[in-house]
């Protein structure tokens, strides 16, 4: 037999018409040993180039060699089928008999006709495509498949391929794998293998992955990338906030110190106080405290950093030095507002465009307009002072001491109530020790319930993402006084003060109040609290979700749960979320659950913009105007400060919608879009800003639409047009301060005090330099960029300078019939009266007139009778 195969093999044009020897391994009779022989043959690619086709036919009797338990070559039979498969592209069927031979990864040498490399590579290939999605469904992996993938990633190993390793190890979501790679990495680090860990670290960073397995790999990273000569501290310190791990951010930083390295460190803490929580921030301090400063005045700029003096300072001087509020643009909707909740937006508004810039010229020069504002209206005048004065933490009390209460509390405790929140506000994201004794100090102290609310809320602000158990159970007895308004603000402050720090007894704490008391206003405050605690914490958060969302009589856990879901995932574009929440839009039959899960949408699709509009473009078509509105707040959420285009052309639409909730939504959506943007970057920001006044004029538009209006005109203008509102912070990761506001910002549906936390999302449009000495320098900067880019929005007219057009006066035609005939009687008495004064002149004359003076009287005379004449 093997005589004969080899002939056949070496004839000339090659081996074909395989049928003798097809019949061998179909022929029961034929001998064990010349099947086996005719199946190495055809394992050639030489030979089954020109023969698969009819190998193919004989394909059963090969498979049923493969049955047989006493056939000694077992692996050259599936080999065979496997190729035969190959080549009729069946490939998950090559994969599959492939992995029943002796399936070799490294190709072998081409000879002839036959090309082992593409089989090979195909089968590889599909090993990995359905290796990836077992891996995604969760189910389970054959040990064959996972035995080929070893294989397949020992070769790339030995191959350098690093890179493909970690790759194949994020998508199939494989932390043993790319822990191989990186420790297959040499021991002296090249610039390639450099370059290599920064790319995972920023593939983990900003990739959508499971909070548990991104912690892993950063910490399996970190500890090779601190190997190298000269590794970026920076970006380490960004994983370090990440993970929460403030100790080891400490460290690095007394480390830079110790190294003489002090400006890295400045720079470090800068990009610290920027990124990372308040409770972080306060570990980090807690830190320093247990080692021994070795440059005390390096150590002590690093604390001026890390609690926000040296930010703040800088950030006020911009924000006071280059405001651009247009005052006259502010009298101007002031003298169109003719109802109490636009005279309420308006003070919400000034604030919102004055937040920074200390100031209050507004306020001070319409003192007795300002003074009409009554109840909850006066509560959020003097609120607003904290948006104005935000960051004058040392004039703080001095600002507010007109308000502050005295020895007792006047009326029902409005302005002091909103002084409290002023305070809390200034005070935004950075409360040291003073401010929260200060305000707990006056939470203890309140009698009023006003009072209450103001003090809950200005303690919740001031002490965002602190994590304090003590300041959350000093709020928590407000919440069990059982009060609608003040128990409101209490359930938001405690998700505030926990923010990103969700545990099970807070959950099953605020979850039980929410079903047992019977204020609405209460469940919703804690709804929108346990949206805060629950920011960031992805898969952490999942059991109270479920439970929240399981809730099936409950509407308010439901929407709790969606709210919770929401923030969990804020940023991280995961489309299973972003399934379950378009489910819950689709089937659940509460509004608030389909508004509040559409909204979802955008903050788990913040970070990715395209895609959003993909999935939510659609739904602002929707018949249900409460989707509508969500669809439009989710694309404003999404496209922050962007411009985007296409979202405007999504939303413009919706200005005109039948709801006025609608309507309100859509304005608000643009202003979020067109925030910081000319008309050189989005040509539709000046006809918005026409828009806008045209609305807050009309007579017969909804007092919601004007509100949503105005308070769209601050949000244009916020920070004195020097400010942007974003949903990432300067490491373009999901900002808790941006996404914590924004989620307050929503609660204004239910409670207008609540739009002032939308500046937790501002930040400044600057650049700030220092040096080693926290100084600004003077310096010079070349920018290549367009003017127009960067230009301010044309400042609008006062009323003075504008022509007044010269309307002519309608005359009645009877009229004109009477003033006719009134001036011919006049006409006609002067010409008598002259006539009598030239023939008294010519009856006397005189001794003195010249021969040129008759003449003259004659023509005197001539033109008076002349009109007599035609008369």
């Amino acid at each position: 037999m093997l005589t004969l195969l080899n002939r056949w093999r070496s004839q000339p044009g090659g081996a074909s018409n395989a049928a003798a020897f097809i019949r061998v391994l179909e022929s029961p009779k034929s001998a064990v040993t010349d099947k086996v022989l005719v199946l190495k043959a055809f394992n050639d690619w030489d030979v089954l180039v020109n023969t698969w086709f009819e190998v193919a036919d004989a394909l059963p009797a090969v498979e049923q060699l493969l049955d047989n338990n006493t056939f000694p070559e077992h692996s050259s039979a599936a080999l065979l089928v496997s190729k035969v498969y190959f080549c009729l592209e069946q490939y998950e069927r090559a994969l599959e008999f492939a992995l029943r031979g002796d399936f070799n990864v490294v190709p072998a040498t081409r000879t002839g006709l036959g090309n082992d490399a593409e089989y090979v590579n195909k089968i590889i290939e599909t090993a990995i495509d359905t290796y990836k999605t077992l891996s995604k469904q969760g189910s389970g992996i054959p040990q064959k498949l996972r035995d080929l993938i070893d294989r397949i990633v020992a070769r790339n190993l030995d191959k350098r391929e690093i890179w493909f390793v970690i790759s194949l190890g994020f998508e199939t979501t494989n932390l043993a794998m790319i822990d191989r790679a990186i420790s297959a990495m040499p021991a002296d680090l090249t610039i390639k293998n450099q370059t290599t860990l920064v790319e995972t670290l920023n593939r983990v960073v900003n990739g959508a992955f499971d909070r548990s397995f991104r912690f892993q790999v950063i910490d399996t990273v970190i500890k090779t990338y601190l190997k190298c000569p000269s590794p970026d501290m920076s970006k380490i310190c960004e994983c370090y906030v990440l993970t929460d791990n403030a100790e080891a951010a400490a460290d690095t930083i007394t480390s830079l110190i110790a190294k003489s390295l002090s400006t890295r460190a400045y720079q470090i803490a800068f990009d610290l106080y920027e990124t990372a929580s308040q409770g972080f921030l306060d570990r980090v301090l807690k830190r320093f405290q247990q080692q021994d400063a070795r440059d005390e005045k390096s150590m002590e700029k690093i604390h001026s950093i890390l609690k926000g003096h040296e930010t703040v300072k800088a950030y006020l001087d911009f924000f006071v030095r280059h405001n651009h509020t247009d005052s006259v643009l502010m009298e101007e909707i002031k003298e169109n507002i003719r109802t109490a909740s636009a005279h309420n937006a308006l003070l919400i508004s000034n604030g919102l465009m004055q937040y920074g810039t200390t100031c209050d010229d507004f306020l001070r020069n319409n003192l007795n307009w300002v003074s009409k504002a009554t109840n909850w209206n006066k509560f959020n005048a003097v609120a607003s002072l904290g948006l104005i004065h935000h960051g004058q933490e040392s004039s703080a009390m001095k600002v507010l001491e007109p308000y502050l209460p005295k020895e007792s509390v006047e009326g029902f405790g409005f302005k002091e109530g909103g002084a409290m929140l002023a305070y809390g506000l200034i005070h935004a994201k950075h409360g040291d020790a003073t401010a929260m004794s200060t305000l707990a100090q006056w939470l203890k102290t309140a009698e009023n319930e006003p009072v209450r609310h103001g003090a809950c809320l200005g303690f919740g602000v001031a002490g965002l993402g602190s994590s304090s158990v003590s300041n959350y159970e000093k709020v928590r007895e407000v919440l069990q006084r059982d009060e609608a308004v003040s128990g409101e603000s209490a359930g938001i402050a405690m998700g505030l003060i926990m923010a990103g720090h969700l545990n099970q007894e807070v959950f099953n704490e605020l979850k039980q109040y929410t079903v047992d008391t019977q204020h609405d206003k209460t469940q919703r405050g804690i709804r929108t609290g346990l949206a805060c605690a629950a920011f960031g914490l992805q898969g952490d958060a999942e059991p109270y979700i479920k439970e929240a969302i399981g809730a099936k009589s409950n509407p308010m856990l439901r929407s709790t749960g969606i709210c919770m879901l929401s923030m969990a995932y804020a940023g991280t574009g995961s489309p299973d979320v972003v399934r379950r929440l378009l489910e819950k839009v689709a089937t659940d039959p509460n509004l608030d659950v389909k508004r509040y899960a559409t909204i979802g949408i955008g903050f788990v699709l913040s970070k990715d913009p395209s895609t959003c509009l993909s999935y939510v473009a659609m739904l602002t078509e929707h018949f249900n105007g409460h989707v509508r509105y969500g669809a439009a707040m989710a694309l404003g959420i999404a496209c922050a400060g962007t411009g985007n285009m296409e979202a405007i052309a999504l939303i413009e639409p919706m200005i005109s919608d039948k709801e006025g909730f609608v309507r309100k939504g859509a304005l608000l959506s643009l202003a979020l879009i067109m925030c910081q943007q000319t008309d050189y970057t989005c040509p539709k920001v000046n006809g918005f800003r026409k828009q806008l006044l045209k609305k807050i004029g009309e007579k017969n538009e909804d007092s919601l639409v004007k509100f949503g209006a105005i308070i769209a005109q601050g949000l244009l203008d916020i920070g004195g047009q020097n400010a942007a509102v974003t949903m990432q912070n300067s490491d373009k990761q999901p900002d808790m301060g941006s996404m914590v506001g924004m989620m307050c910002f929503l609660h204004g549906w239910f409670w207008h005090s609540m739009h002032f936390f939308i500046a937790l999302a501002a930040k400044p449009s600057c650049l700030v330099m220092m040096n080693e000495n926290l100084k600004i320098p003077v310096l010079d900067y070349i920018c290549h960029a367009n003017s127009q880019k960067f230009a301010y929005p044309p400042r609008a007219e006062s009323k003075k300078d504008k022509d007044v057009k010269k309307i002519e006066t309608v005359v009645l035609s009877i009229t004109g019939k009477k003033n006719a005939s009134k001036k011919l009687i006049a006409e006609e008495k002067k010409r008598r009266e002259a006539a009598a004064s030239a023939s008294s002149a010519a009856a006397a004359p005189s001794s003195s007139s010249t021969s040129g003076t008759a003449p003259a009287a004659e023509d005197e005379k001539m033109e008076v009778d002349q009109p007599g004449k035609s008369k």
